[in-house]
């Protein structure tokens, strides 16, 4: 469990990431965010996608002949896919539970999102410890 959970004051500075794809502003809690992923294709994942396409049809080339080369579409809604789960799981704020792309879907979903984090967020009630009763030792 994290420290944080606990404490009544929580650490609101922002996680630095070497080469962030996007810095910005949460919008409910105003904490500086970056995040490492975008959800756009770059020229190096369409360079790994090409290779992969080259390679599944010098494999393939006994049974498919050029039809092999229809492997970039799957590989590239692999590589699509893949790119936007990364990019969903890190949107959402740590420290609100702010998620802008369900607020672009639909705010009352959104609102339900933030309700149900601050609800597993509260912080725990921790129990006093039990003082000792007064014994009489032999």
């Amino acid at each position: 469990m994290a420290i944080q959970q606990f404490s009544k004051n929580p650490d609101f500075r922002p996680y630095r990431y070497k080469n962030a794809a996007m810095e910005f502003y949460c919008p409910l809690c105003s904490v500086p965010r970056a995040i490492s992923v975008s959800h756009r294709l770059t020229a190096k994942n369409y360079a790994q996608i090409l290779l992969l396409t080259i390679v599944t049809s010098f494999f393939l080339w006994p049974l498919m002949d050029y039809r092999g080369v229809f492997c970039f579409f799957i590989y590239l809604g692999g590589f699509e896919g893949s790119r936007r789960l990364l990019f969903s799981k890190e949107v959402s704020c740590p420290h609100c539970g702010f998620n802008a792309s369900w607020y672009k879907r639909d705010v009352k979903v959104a609102r339900r999102l933030v309700s149900e984090f601050w609800q597993v967020k509260q912080p725990i009630d921790v129990a006093e410890p039990e003082t000792q009763s007064n014994v009489d030792l032999p």
